[in-house]
């Protein structure tokens, strides 16, 4: 079920590493990037079949968005139809979190965190760095393979970094960094700052060894770890916007169908 879903999701990757790879040759495009990106994600747990919920994510996705300063692309957001407790952002705008995690929030002040966590990832373009950087290093093997005694090892090496940044997910600075943002971010779209740390917090209460967190805490920082960076990195002229937001309780009323 939610394991062997996920477990897929590794099996796949592999794939995904080779797709992305002949894909750079063909197309330097950061939304097609993405997109091929989020159907390998949507090969292993299939949209939840709630146009509600999903239009719902999608507006206050779009709120905390609008606020960014990359308002001007298309933003797209998605539940995914799996207890895992996780969120992904890919290249473009495409931003897909799971029904487990929207399980642990309580407002939608919280909702917004998570979301501008994954935005912040998206307008730093860090996973599209990580892209572009790879097909430039494909560009020149692709260039010396005739002097080469082993390129399939070489392509192997290159595959491998691709799977140390889906599987491993992001160098922990990057994810602090998405961190700190969204509390800009969300405060910015008029939502409470400090949603992000009541997130950490009950990240931090999961059994890392479970199978719905799993993936999770392989591919993002500890989460005290995490609160001790965004902790640290606000300030005092943030006190104004450490508040439950006029918005805040919607969550609640719409998951209790009031």
């Amino acid at each position: 079920m939610i394991g062997n879903r996920f477990g897929r999701l590794r099996l796949i990757v592999p794939l995904l590493f080779t797709l992305l790879s002949s894909f750079a040759t063909a197309q330097s495009d950061e939304d097609s990037a993405g997109r091929e990106i989020v159907s390998i994600y949507l090969g292993a747990a299939g949209l939840a079949d709630d146009p509600a919920l999903n239009r719902y994510v999608n507006l206050v996705g779009n709120r905390v968005a609008s606020v960014s300063s990359r308002a001007d692309i298309t933003w797209t957001f998605g539940v995914l139809d799996t207890e895992s407790v996780n969120a992904f952002a890919a290249p473009g705008g495409y931003i897909l979190l799971t029904r487990g995690l929207l399980d642990l929030l309580e407002t939608e002040d919280e909702l917004a965190a998570v979301l501008a966590h994954e935005v912040s990832h998206v307008v730093r373009q860090h996973h599209w760095k990580i892209i572009k950087k790879q097909q430039a290093t494909a560009a020149v093997i692709q260039r010396m393979q005739g002097n080469m005694t082993s390129s399939n090892a070489l392509f192997s090496d290159i595959n491998g970094l691709f799977s140390d940044m889906m599987t491993r997910g992001l160098d922990k600075s990057a994810e602090f960094e998405a961190d700190r943002d969204a509390a800009v971010l969300a405060a910015n779209a008029g939502y409470d700052c400090t949603a992000i740390l009541s997130l950490l917090e009950k990240m931090g209460s999961l059994k890392a060894d479970s199978d719905e967190v799993s993936l999770l805490f392989q591919t993002h920082p500890n989460p005290e770890e995490r609160l001790d960076q965004v902790v640290s990195a606000m300030t005092g002229d943030m006190d104004s916007c450490a508040n439950l937001s006029a918005a805040s309780t919607r969550y609640s009323r719409f998951v209790s169908g009031n």
